[in-house]
């Protein structure tokens, strides 16, 4: 049964999942009505609104409301990230509306956004849960995020993605197709670049560096389980690292991955966990952060987890 006294006030991005959330909304909207669920929404209107939306709301209720994404993962995101900065015991809601919806793979959130509205009201108390935060060492500001941070490979793959591809293909809901085709052009243009990574103190360096992912869930680029040890309790980012690959290691390597996370024990893959990561690229790399694109630059991150309340019950396989 629903707990009579939440409220839910849902942030919309009319543009996630190629633009078909605007739609799904619509249908949404009529149910909640016609269930009587209390609630308010607001629509974004431009990048990162959401977290100005958030921020807002956050500060003038912090009791009794549940504010909730409905977008994709990177709604998710600027949604956490304007709570975050007023109060992380605010419960935070997700429909999952996008292309990947890599988070509510991990947590075991339905991906059809109506069943998961049903789960939504069905929560009666929230659930505490690891999120990752990162600084440029640059700047003051923190940042936050549910997914991963990616730098190298996976980066490019988001960034050619996101060039309108996405948008060509909705009209044939074959979005995650602009992956695969993003994924091919990718492989034959990435260049390996030098970096270091400290883990909890302990530094690595890479001469060759292609992917490196620091990641709070198992999933990563629509469903791929780039981290399948991951964990959203534990306090921990794993992170995974390789060097630039003969195309045919690479292709074996893919293959384990998308099979059974084996890709963990190839020699060709370095894995660790760690509470604080430090990520210095020494050249100008595509960067993304919960599959949004971050500037082409040359990175000095730091990433570290913290707590976040969320109103759904995790369930992981």
């Amino acid at each position: 049964m629903m707990s009579k006294q939440m409220k839910y006030y849902f942030i919309i991005n009319k543009w996630a999942g190629a633009r078909h959330s605007a739609e799904t909304w619509q249908k949404m909207h009529h149910l909640l009505v016609q269930n009587q669920v209390e609630f308010d929404s607001v629509v974004t209107e431009y990048p990162r609104h959401a977290i100005e939306l958030a921020q807002q709301f956050a500060t003038s209720h912090r009791k009794g409301w549940i504010i909730v994404a409905f977008g994709g993962d990177g709604t998710l995101m600027e949604v956490l990230e304007g709570v975050q900065r007023v109060d992380a015991t605010i419960p935070l809601g997700y429909i999952p509306a996008g292309s990947g919806n890599d988070f509510a793979r991990a947590v075991g959130l339905s991906r059809d956004p109506y069943l998961a509205l049903q789960q939504l009201i069905q929560t009666t108390q929230p659930t505490i849960l690891d999120v990752g935060a990162y600084q440029d060492r640059k700047e003051p500001v923190v940042h936050y995020f549910s997914n991963n941070v990616g730098i190298g490979f996976d980066a490019s793959v988001v960034y050619q993605a996101n060039q309108g591809q996405k948008i060509k293909l909705s009209k044939w809901h074959l979005e995650s197709t602009a992956y695969i085709s993003a994924l091919l052009k990718t492989l034959v243009k990435q260049k390996g670049f030098p970096m270091s990574v400290t883990i909890d103190g302990k530094t690595q360096q890479f001469k060759n560096a292609f992917l490196v992912s620091i990641t709070n869930i198992k999933y990563f680029g629509g469903g791929v389980g780039i981290a399948p040890q991951a964990r959203l309790d534990d306090g921990k980012l794993d992170v995974v690292i390789t060097e630039k690959l003969t195309l045919l290691r690479f292709i074996r390597l893919f293959a384990k991955l998308l099979k059974d996370g084996s890709h963990l024990a190839m020699p060709d893959v370095f894995f660790a966990t760690g509470r604080e990561v430090l990520v210095h690229s020494f050249a100008p790399e595509h960067g993304q952060v919960n599959g949004e694109d971050l500037p082409y630059q040359p990175f000095d991150l730091k990433v570290w987890t913290v707590k976040q309340s969320f109103w759904f019950t995790l369930q992981t396989k």
